[in-house]
């Protein structure tokens, strides 16, 4: 089989995939429901999610991957997306209707009196803290 040349193929795919970025959002706004058809999807997931754990497969990705093209990506990616992305208004009201409810929780719980530095019974503040957060995620 013949293969074309890759630096070609590269340039072709970022050409492409840039000339591609409104169909992206048209795509996105299509009138089909993801939430209704990911959810039907959901044990699909889990049989690929079981079937990857069983190969190896994610270990396999890490290793190929590796460390440097993981931190190459992140920095050279991640950072501009993700100063754009929590900047907006639209993020940070995301952000507190997300925190909201556990804003609640905490503003609720009753904290055991505090012991002196390095007391075991510090820990219970902790764990107050923790317990109630941990029942507020399992009932959401």
């Amino acid at each position: 089989m013949k293969v074309k040349d890759l630096g070609q193929s590269a340039k072709k795919f970022s050409t492409n995939a840039s000339a591609g970025s409104a169909n992206y959002s048209t795509g996105v706004q299509a009138n089909q429901d993801w939430a209704t058809n990911t959810g039907a999807a959901a044990a699909t997931w889990a049989q690929g999610v079981q079937a990857a754990a069983a190969n190896g497969s994610f270990a396999k990705g890490v290793a190929s991957a590796g460390q440097q093209k993981w931190q190459q990506n992140s920095v050279s990616k991640g950072q501009s997306r993700f100063q754009s992305a929590v900047s907006t208004t639209q993020a940070q009201q995301a952000w507190q209707a997300g925190f909201q409810p556990y804003a609640t929780v905490l503003s609720s719980i009753t904290l055991p009196p505090r012991g002196v530095r390095g007391s075991p019974s510090n820990y219970q503040i902790v764990q107050t803290i923790g317990d109630a957060l941990h029942k507020a995620k399992a009932s959401a």
